[in-house]
């Protein structure tokens, strides 16, 4: 297995149960303000603190480390939440297996590469 895979499961696992348990519990007492904040709460962590640190320490990253696939599927995935939750508001189940959809798809993607 690469590293890829491992930093796809593991740790990506690992650091975001909590979250996804937060959520959960939130969504079924009807905290929709919990659920959302939760949600942007941990990104903005995870984009300030958890990719801040790395480069503070190493001193940068290189776009060598990046790959096309996981930018474009960064920017799809936030693209295609912002237009779920901007038509109604909401987003309902349908689009919930879309989204994992993507995901499957994306590390399916992943797998085979």
């Amino acid at each position: 297995m690469s590293e890829r895979v491992i930093s796809l499961t593991v740790v990506a696992f690992g650091t975001s149960l909590p979250e996804l348990v937060t959520t959960i519990v939130a969504a079924r007492k009807n905290e929709q303000d919990l659920v959302v904040g939760n949600i942007i709460g941990s990104n903005i962590f995870n984009i300030c603190v958890v990719l801040g640190i790395p480069v503070a320490i190493f001193g940068t990253i290189t776009p060598a480390s990046f790959q096309m696939l996981d930018v474009i599927m960064l920017v799809a995935s936030a693209a295609l939440l912002f237009v779920f939750s901007v038509s109604t508001k909401r987003i309902n189940r349908v689009e919930g297996a879309m989204m994992l959809a993507l995901f499957a798809t994306y590390y399916t993607i992943i797998l085979i590469a």
